[in-house]
């Protein structure tokens, strides 16, 4: 009974520790995609029209789609991010 107790308690602080930057991070505006993956209508555009150039033809279009755009938006959030802590914390 006390390892379960420990194991819910451990679960509820890993979990409110790994919420708690992440929420901190999204701005008004934002949407999440997956989590830690948000995304706002100018990064979703950008990689919309990326995947569709890069993902031509093949039997699993669109999940491969879905996968480019993903780790597109990945990315430009999280060199957004980087631009925001720059402008906060200049050096």
């Amino acid at each position: 009974m006390k390892i379960a107790q420990t194991l819910a308690a451990t679960l509820i602080v890993g979990a409110a520790a790994w919420a708690s930057p992440v929420l901190a991070q999204a701005p008004a505006g934002a949407v999440m995609l997956v989590p830690g993956v948000y995304t706002t209508p100018e990064i979703s555009a950008k990689c919309q029209a990326f995947a569709a150039k890069r993902v031509v033809g093949g039997s699993n279009t669109d999940s491969s789609r879905q996968a480019v755009a993903l780790a597109c938006a990945q990315k430009l959030w999280k060199q957004e991010l980087a631009k925001q802590n720059k402008k906060k914390n200049p050096a």
